[in-house]
């Protein structure tokens, strides 16, 4: 689907389109799934934070003031749900790693989704870090448009980039092949 049909979709969604809106939901999904999963670390979870975003979604597309923006906004409703559940997990002291769905991931477009070495690479990672490459890889985002979502400075998220793929790189180095 091109941006054009993207943003005639949007259009129709914020008019009450249930399909159009449906649409849009199964062209981001795998996106959203990826990038959920590795933000929480997998886990039931995952699926819970991604029907918040897209109930909100739903609920609030009528608010969407640039259609063509769509998925960047998506996006942010997830990020901040993410954050959330973060948030419980540390507060609550649990946090669950395993996940059967994995499988479910791989992809043409992200062929190491599924090592378990780059998913203990992934953990390494603080928060913002985890936040700025899951945009950047799973969502598809340029550092300009990951510093809109996150309301920071360009330069701090290309810095933020490099420092946890340095991080991820030294870690994978370390480990037994």
């Amino acid at each position: 689907m091109n941006k054009d049909e993207i943003t005639a979709h949007v259009l129709l969604a914020r008019n009450g389109d249930t399909a159009a809106f449906c649409k849009l939901y199964e062209l981001y999904y795998k996106d959203m799934y990826r990038y959920a999963y590795y933000m929480l670390g997998g886990g039931d979870d995952v699926e819970d934070v991604i029907s918040e975003t897209v109930l909100d979604a739903f609920t609030g597309i009528k608010k969407l003031k640039h259609p063509a923006k769509f998925k960047a906004w998506i996006f942010q409703i997830l990020t901040t749900k993410c954050k959330r559940q973060i948030a419980t997990y540390i507060k609550n002291r649990e946090h669950i790693n395993d996940d059967p769905d994995f499988d479910n991931l791989k992809t043409e477009d992200h062929p190491y989704a599924l090592s378990v070495d780059v998913r203990n690479a992934f953990s390494t990672l603080n928060e913002m870090e985890k936040t700025v490459v899951s945009l950047m890889v799973f969502g598809g985002y340029t550092s300009r448009e990951v510093a809109r979502i996150l309301k920071s400075r360009e330069g701090t998220i290309r810095s933020l980039k490099s420092r946890a793929f340095n991080k991820m790189s030294e870690y994978l180095k370390e480990e037994p092949a």
